[in-house]
């Protein structure tokens, strides 16, 4: 049978004393630096997690600015055709005014050289019918 005598309290005491040094010189600073880099970890991914979430919410914020810069480079576009195009329209009102005024003093020079000719032509007519008269008549 298994005899308890003093080699084995030896050892027993001695294997405790191992399990002591052994737990404060190598297992209390692995698991010591273990947990820092677990806590290192943990710190780094909530601070990458925020980061994420600082970046999303900054993009979505450019985002959004974009698209209302967007909108109102739209609005402002249309604000300058809409301008143009009234502009165009008041022009082309002004040209067709004036067209129409040089058309009527053209056409009231025409009918006063008009005018002129047919009395020029009807002095010439009187004149040779004069002339005529007389020739015939002598």
């Amino acid at each position: 049978m298994l005899q308890i005598d003093l080699t084995f309290a030896v050892v027993f005491i001695l294997v405790w004393i191992l399990v002591l040094v052994l737990t404060r010189v190598f297992f209390k600073p692995y698991l010591h630096l273990r947990e820092k880099r677990k806590k290192m970890l943990s710190d780094n991914e909530q601070a990458s997690k925020k980061a994420l979430k600082d970046y999303e919410d900054h993009l979505s914020q450019i985002e959004k600015e974009l698209r209302e810069a967007r909108q109102e480079s739209q609005q402002i576009r249309e604000k300058i055709v809409s301008e143009a195009l009234a502009e165009k329209t008041r022009l082309i009102s002004e040209i067709q005014t004036e067209v129409h005024s040089q058309v009527e003093t053209a056409r009231k020079e025409l009918e006063d050289q008009v005018t002129k000719l047919k009395a020029q032509l009807e002095e010439k007519v009187e004149d040779l019918s004069q002339e005529l008269e007389d020739k015939l008549l002598q």
